[in-house]
């Protein structure tokens, strides 16, 4: 419980963390070098790391209210914070280690009776130590900002990506649903009472399984291959002995993964150029593991008795979400042949745990 809060506080506030950290190791190293030359007054070190500690939290602070626009105003203000911190440190520093046989409230009343110019004076290691101080600190504060910055952004493309993935994957869908409809409606009508309850039931699983499986972004091919038999079931129910469907997954790829009903527009596609009206037409998908990448291919023949026009939503749909996801490591390539017409469908090689 307690390293979860304390690890909570550091992602939430970085900077005092390195704040506290840093001060932490100077007086270590302090408290080290003097113990060296047998000075063994570690209260000393102790009480003027502090003051630093406390000096350059100020600085930080009254940095950070600073709200101007103006780069040069706002390094200038930061130097000067910076060296008035160093001044009142040098002070600090004069008063716990000079003339330690003095009262406390003379060695103050000393400093206060300095001129100006003895005030500003502050030799060259409280310069040196602050105005490392506001280089680390500054340095660090860019660093975080800007990682800070990267991340909302990174978070944000992600649940666009997200997003539009959903968008994608909605699309898919309608389309079919429209026509299976269709195609129970026409059953009805003919008093085709089998054909009827069995496209139901085959769409039931169907959309059963793609329920299921819907809320994982990707599924294994061995999945994927069983969401795509259920559909096919429903369109040779639809198209009868007009379609000749084959499907062939290679072992080696059972567990390989793939994106969620990636392969149902594709096939819906093949049937929809390979039915006709007066030859049977097939549709054959086949996958495999070729190196470090899964192939899944899916061929048709093309229907002799029509040209058909499609929009080109599904190649479109599924060409994008493998943009979305894999980049450019994906890839669909489309070879067309006189009588036949083949996608390609090519991802990285990521098997299931």
């Amino acid at each position: 419980m307690v390293n979860m809060v304390l690890h909570h506080f550091i992602y939430r506030h970085p900077l005092v963390f390195l704040q506290i950290g840093g001060w932490a190791i100077y007086i270590i190293i302090d408290v080290f070098v003097h113990h060296r030359v047998g000075y063994f007054l570690y209260s000393q070190s102790i009480a003027y790391g502090v003051a630093a500690f406390i000096l350059t939290s100020c600085v930080a602070i009254l940095s950070q209210k600073n709200k101007s626009t103006n780069l040069i105003f706002k390094s200038l203000y930061f130097i000067f914070l910076v060296y008035i911190a160093s001044v009142i440190w040098h002070k600090v520093y004069v008063v716990i280690h000079y003339q330690m046989d003095e009262s406390l409230s003379v060695k103050v009343s000393q400093i206060f009776k300095q001129s100006l110019l003895e005030w500003t004076h502050t030799g060259y290691m409280p310069l040196f130590i602050f105005f490392a101080w506001g280089g680390l600190y500054v340095g660090a504060k860019w660093y975080i900002t800007h990682f800070t910055q990267q991340s909302k952004l990174d978070r944000a493309l992600l649940d666009t990506r997200q997003a539009q993935l959903l968008t994608l994957r909605y699309q898919l869908n309608p389309h079919f649903l429209f026509n299976v409809l269709n195609s129970i409606d026409v059953s009805v009508l003919n008093n085709d009472k089998e054909t009827a309850h069995n496209m139901i039931k085959h769409l039931s699983s169907f959309l059963r399984s793609t329920l299921e499986e819907g809320e994982s972004d990707k599924v294994t091919l061995e999945t994927e291959f069983k969401l795509t038999r259920n559909f096919i079931s429903i369109e040779q129910l639809r198209f009868g002995d007009a379609l000749d469907l084959q499907m062939d997954l290679s072992d080696d790829c059972r567990y390989a993964l793939i994106p969620t009903m990636l392969l149902q527009p594709l096939v819906e596609n093949a049937i929809k150029y390979a039915w006709s009206q007066k030859e049977t037409g097939y549709v054959t998908i086949f996958a495999s593991k070729q190196g470090n990448s899964i192939n899944v291919t899916i061929r048709n023949n093309k229907a002799a008795d029509e040209a058909k026009l499609g929009t080109g939503t599904g190649l479109k749909n599924t060409r994008e979400r493998l943009r979305l996801i894999y980049g450019t490591d994906a890839s669909i390539t489309i070879l067309e042949f006189d009588n036949n017409f083949e996608v390609a469908v090519k991802i990285p090689l990521e098997e299931q745990l």
